[in-house]
């Protein structure tokens, strides 16, 4: 146990380390980093807009929380990221709760940190977005609901219900159908293993669909405000976002996509959640107390596979899920985990070397001793297989912290250019021409006017304008020059490819009338 304190404090520590040190990124947490500012701004919590302009893409509590963090620390890139930080904490508390329920407290320890060391949380607890909040209320709801279903408490499923309802106004109707999936398969296997009979469980079932009903009237309310507020606008969003991606008919079915995101999104422990999925099928008897975690996990992943958008995040509501059940072979000793384990080591290993070679600090002491320390640890817990996988992680995610996330930001001048202009031309209208990066109106802190070419400068007083060009125009004073990337920074790898070929960078100019 003081080993599992120690990782889950380390772990911790990595996490908040950091958190403001990037500006804002782009394009997407810049729409619910501005969404908020403006929500503060106007006054008006059921009025979402970014840049001004109805943004209706989603329920507004990811907005709201973000807003309320902002009102109690003020408004900048570490509050911004406080939401998703807290939820991933939240989440692991919620599973070493869950684990002491299932096992003990050390199974709910040793969930808490698969679940925090995977490669995908450890991202998108330091970017805001829906997905984190959404994923602690949704874990919420689903633990609530098995502790309910196994007689713990009357209490318990409005409690459900109630994180539920939190989970749709996060991101969203369609979450309810994971919950009463879940419940569906759940009861259903109980029923296979003879523990209810039928008119049992479809009682059962009709309780919790009432209160799944129940929890979705918040969201259905917004559903209709944003209608009777906004009208057609509204309904093709909302076609858009949900509708659509769920049943594009333009795309065709690819079943492969998450169990080959989990490779690579649940790593260090991807492997060992597949090892351990493959032995409980073969022994669900022995586990009956993993029948609901297996069932939420076997619900989400089919749900997203069958939906026809694909986005690699979609999979995170199955984490928890996979932390509890690779959390069984805590304790085991097998000749195939040891075999994984020394697979992850060496996978790890090359990242790590890769990594140096790729920022240039191969020869940096710190790191390499970080290293080798880390693997000297590793080589002396021969008891404690799935421990090992954490250690073997660590190494990568000081890396990813410390070396990584400052590196790019040598490439993403937006606050330092944005606040410079800002204090030199306040009273001038900020006006875009061609190129427009999502996080500008967070950090002009106003309007920013996008046009789609100069023959629109003519509905503007030129000198009333700050215009951003990517080129310079005649009788334009040019103010300040910088070079910006052009692609998305939300494809990480790509972009940090991209700053390595210096490829999809341009020259941009900041113009005022001469």
């Amino acid at each position: 146990m003081v080993l599992r304190f120690f990782l889950l404090l380390l772990v911790a520590v990595l996490y908040i380390t950091h958190l403001g040190l990037n500006d804002i990124w782009q394009p997407n947490e810049a729409f619910y980093a501005e969404t908020a500012r403006e929500m503060l701004e106007r006054g008006n919590p059921l009025e979402l807009t970014y840049n001004y302009e109805p943004r209706l893409e989603k329920p507004p509590l990811t907005y709201w929380l973000t807003a309320l963090s902002y009102k109690v620390f003020g408004i900048g890139e570490w509050q911004t990221r406080l939401v998703p930080l807290l939820s991933a904490f939240g989440t692991a508390l919620l599973l070493l709760l869950y684990g002491r329920f299932l096992k003990s407290w050390r199974f709910g320890l040793t969930a808490a940190l698969v679940f925090l060391s995977a490669l995908q949380v450890f991202a998108l607890a330091r970017y805001d977005a829906p997905e984190m909040p959404l994923l602690f209320f949704l874990t919420g709801s689903f633990i609530t609901l098995h502790l309910y279903l196994e007689g713990r408490g009357k209490l318990l499923l409005p409690l459900s219900g109630l994180f539920l309802s939190l989970a749709l106004l996060t991101k969203g109707i369609p979450f309810l159908a994971l919950y009463l999936g879940t419940a569906t398969l759940y009861l259903l296997l109980k029923w296979v293993f003879k523990e209810i009979d039928p008119k049992g469980g479809i009682k059962t079932l009709l309780k919790v669909t009432f209160w799944g009903i129940l929890a979705s009237l918040p969201v259905l309310g917004w559903y209709l405000y944003a209608y009777n507020h906004y009208g057609e606008l509204f309904l093709k969003v909302f076609q858009s976002e949900v509708i659509h991606r769920a049943f594009n008919p333009n795309k065709g079915w690819n079943w492969g996509f998450y169990p080959v995101v989990i490779l690579w999104a649940f790593l260090p422990f991807s492997l060992h959640f597949y090892y351990s999925l493959i032995g409980l099928f073969f022994r669900l008897k022995e586990y009956k107390n993993l029948l609901f975690s297996l069932s939420w996990f076997v619900i989400t992943i089919a749900a997203f596979t069958v939906a026809k958008g694909k986005i690699p995040v979609y999979i995170l509501p199955a984490f928890p899920a996979m932390a509890v059940l690779t959390a069984r072979l805590d304790g085991l000793r097998h000749p195939f985990i040891a075999g994984l384990n020394y697979l992850i080591l060496l996978l790890l290993s090359v990242a790590f070397f890769f990594s140096l070679h790729f920022l240039d600090v191969i020869t940096n002491l710190a790191l390499w001793s970080l290293f080798l320390l880390a693997l000297a640890l590793w080589a002396s817990l021969s008891r404690y297989e799935l421990m090992r996988n954490i250690i073997a992680a660590i190494p990568i995610l000081y890396l990813f912290v410390f070396a990584v996330l400052p590196f790019v930001e040598q490439y993403r001048p937006y606050k330092e250019v944005i606040t410079e202009l800002k204090s030199r031309f306040a009273a001038k209208k900020f006006l875009c021409l061609g190129y427009f990066y999502k996080n500008f109106p967070f950090y002009w802190r106003g309007k920013v006017y996008v046009l789609r070419s100069e023959e629109e400068l003519k509905n503007f007083n030129p000198e009333e304008v700050l215009l951003f060009s990517p080129k310079p125009l005649k009788g334009w004073k040019i103010v300040k020059r910088v070079e910006l990337y052009t692609g998305s920074e939300s494809r990480f790898l790509v972009f940090l490819k991209d700053i390595k070929r210096h490829k999809r960078f341009r020259e941009f100019y900041f113009l005022v009338r001469d």
